[in-house]
């Protein structure tokens, strides 16, 4: 099964883990390449909707694989059970929900050994915040571009609240790893574009200010870059 650039990139960190669990799995395609590929040795894909978790079975049931992956129907981490799964992928909705999720049932959050995360959407920087606040260390960062879109991966681990030393808000709002990925530059001009048209639309001058800020690290970073 040929997966999609976003998921590829997520199996590629769940590499060497015993029991992925992959929340939000619709069709189980992330659980069926890691097992066949033997990336981990065991799945549990978990969906909030019958239907999707039901082609998911189907699915896994086609491939082959009913012995090493598991479904299973519930609300985020409700499902797993505490040090069950030493890997856990959460991907494809907002960083909101997904922060919500991690909240709701902190402790098995915590016990797995990574924390595979590809939050959508805006509010990146508050995402990463919040990961060190409550204790998870930011491990690794990946940046995908597929069909003209940008999707951030990251993968994380609990450490303890207070044992992290944290960002500047540069780091927080561009990210530290993403400068390795080769659409860098590509990713600071969407930026660029993105934060100008907000400045031409925004009122409020405490914003316009944060936004100026921004404006200005993402074309430092971005002619650094591109004159490297």
């Amino acid at each position: 099964m040929a997966l999609s650039l976003r998921l590829q990139a997520i199996l590629d960190y769940a590499r060497g883990c015993k029991i992925l669990a992959d929340i939000g799995t619709d069709h189980a395609y992330l659980p069926i390449e890691a097992v066949a590929t033997g990336a981990c040795q065991h799945a549990i894909a978990c969906d909030l909707n019958k239907g999707p978790l039901e082609i998911a079975a189907a699915n896994i049931k086609t491939a082959g694989f009913c012995d090493q992956i598991e479904t299973r129907l519930g609300n985020g981490l409700t499902p797993l059970w505490e040090n069950e799964a030493d890997c856990i992928s959460i991907s494809g909705m907002g960083s909101t929900t997904m922060w919500d999720i991690l909240l709701a049932e902190p402790n098995k959050a915590k016990s797995a050994n990574r924390l595979i995360l590809q939050p959508q959407h805006d509010y990146l920087d508050i995402f990463r915040k919040n990961l060190h606040s409550a204790g998870y260390k930011i491990e690794s960062e990946k940046l995908v571009l597929e069909d003209s879109r940008f999707y951030v991966i990251l993968m994380a681990a609990y450490v303890g609240v207070g044992e992290i030393a944290l960002w500047s808000e540069k780091e927080y709002f561009v990210g530290r790893y993403l400068h390795e990925s080769p659409h860098f530059e590509e990713y600071l001009e969407y930026h660029r574009n993105k934060i100008a048209r907000y400045i031409g639309a925004v009122s409020d001058s405490a914003a316009r200010e944060l936004a100026e800020a921004r404006l200005a690290w993402v074309g430092r970073i971005y002619n650094y870059e591109a004159n490297a």
